[in-house]
């Protein structure tokens, strides 16, 4: 019997010394696969697409492309060497930083999550579009989710749901929460995962309308901005609502920051069928920021906006957009009207 053994660990020794890097990176590979598997999955309201500067399919395809059959050495050694830092290394960085809720989300919503610092306002923005048949089953939903989030978080200080003035069936989210843990447990709700359940259970969303969302940290607020009951406790019934994405050269990110920050100031300040102007940096791709506005009045809220973009503040604004091309790709304007149930 201890011949046996000992003859049986030689052999072994063998067929490791000669297939070693297979079967280290296989073996890599498949406790990554079944370490992802085993994580519990936190649903984030199906807005899978995050903005992002980089490809979002990298990670994907490096665990589902099929395994060659043969491999050098050399180039299995270093293809496993290459793969564990880039992979394991991210998790490992990503892990240290990030709340511990926060690991069964996706990869690019982990890296946008961990793009907000602790304690920090947090805020989104989601486009998406439903099918035409969808439209009452997917507004029903989203209410009922809206009515959850408002009435049993308390950390949620903002839930806005818009529809665009121009292409029906196209909305618009916008969401605040007092720091990213307060969404991650937003996320992690009953509430969430019964709307996450819902637009899993059949074709909801039109094509290319899958949702896509921005991630952002207000800047410039007050001391009351975390203050629940400054926009959740009476929110507007009617209210027109703008979208924007600009993309400032990094040039001009000084003189771009200095012109938004008087145009909020002006609109806070001055302006009385404003509701709201909040903007902030992208967690994502710096350099990119992100803005939701509402304004009330006449024609659901138009009035307010057409006095906004008469303002002297916003002559500023004007001012800056027209002189030197100041942006690396044109602004995403989108307007649209608030839904209540």
């Amino acid at each position: 019997m201890t011949n046996f053994l000992r003859n049986f660990a030689i052999l072994w020794v063998v067929i490791l010394a000669t297939i070693s890097g297979s079967v280290r990176s296989f073996a890599f590979e498949r406790s990554l696969t079944a370490r992802r598997t085993a994580q519990p999955k936190i649903q984030q309201l199906h807005l899978m697409d995050v903005e992002s500067s980089e490809p979002q399919n990298d990670d994907d395809d490096a665990f589902n492309a099929p395994s060659p059959q043969l491999f050098s050495r050399r180039a299995v050694m270093g293809g496993a060497l290459s793969f564990a830092a880039a992979t394991l290394l991210g998790d490992q960085a990503f892990a240290a930083a990030a709340p511990p809720a926060a690991i069964g989300l996706d990869k690019p919503t982990q890296k946008a999550i961990v793009g907000i610092p602790e304690g920090q306002p947090f805020a989104l923005n989601a486009k998406l579009s439903v099918l035409p048949e969808q439209r009452d089953s997917w507004i029903q939903q989203i209410m009922a989710l809206q009515k959850s989030t408002r009435q049993d978080e308390t950390q949620s200080l903002q839930f806005s749901v818009s529809e665009d003035v121009q292409t029906p069936n196209t909305f618009y989210l916008h969401q605040q929460y007092k720091d990213k843990q307060a969404f991650l447990d937003h996320a992690a709700s009953p509430h969430a995962q019964k709307y996450q359940d819902f637009v899993a259970s059949s074709k909801i969303f039109a094509k290319n309308g899958n949702p896509t969302t921005y991630y952002f940290s207000p800047l410039e607020e007050g001391p009351d901005w975390g203050i629940k009951s400054k926009r959740s406790k009476n929110p507007p019934t009617t209210a027109y609502c703008v979208t924007v994405n600009l993309y400032p050269k990094p040039s001009k990110r000084d003189e771009f920051l200095d012109v938004i920050r008087a145009n909020k100031k002006g609109t806070d300040t001055t302006e009385k069928l404003a509701l709201q102007y909040t903007f902030g940096e992208s967690s994502v791709t710096p350099g990119v920021f992100h803005f939701h506005e509402e304004y009330k009045g006449k024609e659901e809220g138009k009035q307010g906006f057409e006095a906004h973009a008469n303002s002297p503040h916003f002559a500023g604004w004007v001012a800056f957009t027209e002189k030197d091309d100041p942006f690396v790709k044109p602004p995403e304007v989108y307007f649209s009207k608030i839904l209540e149930a």
